[in-house]
């Protein structure tokens, strides 16, 4: 249900961090070794060294005086937790084993939401840890979590409408789900990787994200591939998602339509994968030493091109 997803190398540095609101409440030398704390455990997240993160943050989690605190040690560790499970998925660990640690993923994800319930990446990890449990259980086995999934992604886009990896997970989990017997709907996974896509060039642009992540692309190319619609399908029923988007009322209802709120090139939907992926895979080959996670995406890559 929700193999393709990836964890982004940049998503874990959070851009809203309002603790400086806090010095007040306790010595300047306690806040400043927690924050400085947080910057280690981002770094070695960004380094994908979910281990020694994961240490730090058990340190850190005895120096949290707040809630929030607590919420912004938490969502890390549900974050470092994901992360190990993959790499103990890629170094061949068996399903039971996977499973442990997504649930403990998930249950942090879910101590972060109790600590803060304001805080948008409590919701966007739990959820994130609920999907690689699906992967491991199989779409149908794990069919009956996709309305959490999907429940808490939408809280997470509700309370933040500018963070990228929330419409990403998002339109994978419409992509993945059957729309017969769910709630599945690839027009929904496009619009969704698209305003990802956008919202993640935006970070770039600013400066707010080191660099672009190959994972947007590669999953906006797989969307588009499985929506599979020619040029003239696209120029008729574009004019309708304008419409639709300029009646949506909510984030997540504009993140369904967000495809008639952009210009959008007259061909057809495998074209624009080709292109997409043979970007992807030149960027990604051009990297002296690529990350774990970039390796993966150059595989999911090849694989989709191989398959057009």
């Amino acid at each position: 249900m929700y193999n393709s997803y990836t964890t982004p190398r940049v998503a874990y540095r959070r851009r809203y961090i309002l603790m400086i609101m806090m010095v007040a409440l306790f010595p300047v030398a306690v806040f400043a070794q927690f924050s400085t704390g947080l910057e280690q455990v981002d770094d070695l997240l960004d380094a994908e060294e979910p281990d020694q993160a994961i240490s730090r943050l058990e340190t850190l989690e005895g120096d949290a005086t707040s809630a929030a605190d607590r919420a912004e040690v938490y969502w890390r560790l549900s974050a470092a937790t994901l992360m190990r499970g993959d790499q103990r998925d890629e170094a061949g660990a068996g399903d039971d084993e996977l499973l442990a640690i997504y649930e403990a993923g998930e249950q942090y994800g879910q101590d972060a939401i109790a600590a803060d319930a304001g805080n948008h990446l409590g919701y966007y990890w739990t959820s994130a840890n609920i999907g690689r449990w699906g992967q491991i259980k199989g779409v149908m086995n794990s069919l009956f979590r996709a309305p959490d999934m999907r429940d808490l992604l939408t809280e997470a886009v509700t309370q933040e409408p500018e963070h990228p990896e929330s419409y990403y997970v998002l339109g994978q989990l419409y992509a993945k789900v059957p729309g017969v017997v769910s709630f599945g709907n690839t027009e929904y996974a496009v619009s969704l990787a698209r305003k990802s896509v956008d919202l993640m060039e935006a970070e770039v642009r600013s400066g707010e994200r080191d660099e672009a992540t190959q994972s947007f692309y590669v999953q906006l190319a797989s969307h588009l591939i499985d929506r599979d619609w020619n040029s003239r399908q696209r120029s008729r029923k574009l004019s309708g998602i304008r419409d639709d988007y300029s009646g949506a009322n909510t984030p997540i209802e504009r993140g369904f339509y967000y495809e008639g709120a952009i210009s959008v090139d007259d061909v057809e939907d495998a074209r624009e994968a080709e292109t997409i992926l043979r970007g992807v895979i030149r960027d990604i080959e051009s990297i002296r030493t690529p990350s774990p996670s970039e390796r993966r995406q150059l595989e999911e890559a090849r694989e989709l091109m191989n398959a057009l």
